[in-house]
Order: C-alpha cells, then structure tokens, then sequence
C-alpha cells in the first residue's frame, strides 16, 4: 500500500517552498530597485559631461575672432538679479559668468575661418569652406586688428584677412555703435527656479544664454556654483594668484592688475590664464534610506547663494579651499563636485 505526504509534511513544505518564493522575491525587487538608482545615477552623468564639455568649449574659445584692439572683456564675472525678477531685494544677486567671442559652439554656422586674399580681389587661400555671403568679421592677418563687419566674399579693403563667421541675427555683444565689431556674449546664471520632478525643489538649473535670450538648461539639480581665476598679476608669465576673483574693492586677489577699479579687457588678456568652475550638484533621485555626511558647517557661499541650510560641501582645489552651499533637507540625496580647469586659448 502506498503512503502519501502527511499534512505535516506538507506544511513544512509549502513553507519551504514559501521563504524560498520570499527570498526570491526580495532580492528580486532590490536588484530592480537598484538598477534604476544606477540607471538614473547613469543619466546624469552623461548629461552632465555633456554640458560641462560645452562649458569647457565656450571658455577655451572666449575672444575667438575678437581684435585685440577691442575694449571688451572676453571673460567676465557679475553678480546680476535674474531678467525675470529683476531688482527684487527678495531674491539676492547672483552669480554670473559672461564669455564673448565670434563663435557659438552650439551653431555650426558660426564654426570656422577663413584666410583670404584681397590684393587683387577675392581669393581664399586657407581655412574652412564658408558659402558667400555669409556675415563675418575681419581680421588683420598679421596682427589680428579688428578690420571690419561684412560678408565673405567682399573684401574690406586691399591685404590679407582672417574672416571668422559670425550669426546676424543674435544681437551683438561687443556694441551697437556702426562700425563697433560683432560677437556673442553667451552667459551661465542658475535659474530663479527648478520645476523637475527628480530633482531637489530647491536646485536650480544652470542656464546657458546666448544675447539676449532667455536661456536653456545646460545642467539640472545644481545646488550651488563659484568661479575663480588663475592670474598672473606682474606679468612675468606664471601664475601669482590661484583662484583669485574677478574683481575686489578690498583685495589685490583679482584681475584688476593697477588696482584701480577697473579690470580692462588688456588685463584680462594680459593676467588671465585660467578659469576654475566648481558646481555642486545632485546625482541620482531622493533616496529615503541615503544620508549624506560629507558637509561642513558655513553661513553662505561665494556665488552668492543664501545657504539656509546651514551646509556646505568644502572643496579642496589645491591652493586653498571654497565651500559650495547645500539646500536645506539635503540628507536623502546624493550630492556631487564638478570641477573643470579650462585655459583660454584665444586671449
């Protein structure tokens, strides 16, 4: 005679069978849940090196196409209101950092140059191909002189130029005068707010601007963001200063090189040698079961930022160290330094 399972036997193997299904389970929704942290932490790191190499581009080519003869500061830092709050003493300033060349890295159109010969008419002897027509500036070929505003194909006058394209329907940046030469300004600000649904409510964008638009984000989640500047203040051709300022009333830790107030476009052209970004910014989502301990305690930060918080994450950038302001609420989320050390190359 045959025996079966007894209904002991089978409870214990159901429950067997039971924390087996359970265990499965659990480690199942935790590799799910963990892909998607990796797969948005993933997301965010592409997006981010995208956009800090546009910043690296803007800045290695600020003054590109710029006479050197021009008044105009190829590399700037002001502390400006947002365009669509302006002068609110609600919102403080906030930092700002402006670049002005002819080129635009995001308009394939402006990309290029061209050598021409104009002593016995129209003659381009090197460079990229560029349709007639097209809206550039010259240059002197020798001396990189500002010659004039025009279209490739016409000559400014008898010599040798360099004709760099330039996109008309941007406004200049350099002046509005006849006569005064064509560029880009193309500025990065964070935004007065942040909509995202992944990100902190109180981060904001990092916006690239180019004229007078209103801006795209570049970056997400920035909590906070400062730029400094390598300078040779006595001309000697190595660097006095690191990660000095823009300009100071109270320091000589500055591109202001007389100290008298003003910091010229030959100043910059003549101290500047590098530019220094650090950004602050979340990787990831909210993550109840994260604790973020990285911090120290500070009141604001140099962009300007009120830190409400109380928090800040210091950075070490080799010469010193500068802290980045945390939002309040910060503990649940992942927080990152970005640092990019870029050396003009078209001062």
């Amino acid at each position: 005679m045959k025996k079966g399972f007894t209904l002991v036997e089978l409870l214990v193997t159901t429950l067997i069978v039971g924390i087996t299904l359970t265990v499965a389970y659990v480690a199942y929704t935790n590799i799910i849940k963990g892909t998607g942290k990796q797969t948005k932490l993933l997301e965010t790191q592409i997006e981010t090196e995208v956009g800090i190499e546009l910043i690296r581009l803007d800045i290695e080519h600020a003054g590109y196409g710029i006479g050197e003869d021009q008044d105009v500061s190829v590399v700037e830092v002001n502390f400006k209101s947002p365009p669509d709050i302006p002068n609110d003493p609600l919102y403080p300033e906030k930092l700002e950092l402006s670049l002005r060349s002819v080129m635009n890295n995001t308009n394939q159109s402006t990309v290029g140059w061209a050598l021409v010969d104009c002593s016995g008419g129209f003659l381009q002897i090197a460079g990229d191909s560029i349709s007639a027509n097209t809206a550039v500036v010259y240059l002197g070929a020798g001396n990189r002189m500002f010659v004039a505003n025009g279209n490739f194909g016409v000559c400014p006058g008898a010599g040798f130029y360099v004709a760099v394209p330039y996109d008309p329907a941007v406004s200049s940046g350099c002046g509005t005068n006849p006569g005064d030469q064509y560029c880009n300004v193309i500025s990065y600000r964070l935004s007065s707010s942040q909509n995202l649904d992944t990100c902190h409510p109180n981060t904001r964008n990092l916006l690239r601007r180019v004229g007078e638009g209103t801006g795209f984000p570049l970056l997400n989640c920035v909590a906070d963001w400062v730029v400094t500047f390598d300078i040779d203040r006595n001309g000697d051709g190595s660097i006095d200063v690191y990660d000095g300022e823009f300009n100071s009333a109270t320091t000589s830790n500055d591109l202001d090189l007389n100290d008298d107030g003003i910091v010229t476009a030959d100043e910059i052209r003549s101290g500047l040698k590098k530019v220094n970004v650090y950004i602050l910014l979340q990787e990831g989502r909210f993550d109840p079961k994260f604790r973020f301990l990285n911090t120290v305690a500070c009141v604001t930060s140099a962009s300007g930022m009120n830190v409400a918080s109380g928090n800040c994450v210091r950075v070490d950038t080799g010469a010193g160290t500068l802290d980045l302001g945390l939002p309040v609420d910060f503990e649940n989320y992942r927080w990152k330094v970005i640092k990019l050390f870029v050396k003009p190359l078209n001062l």
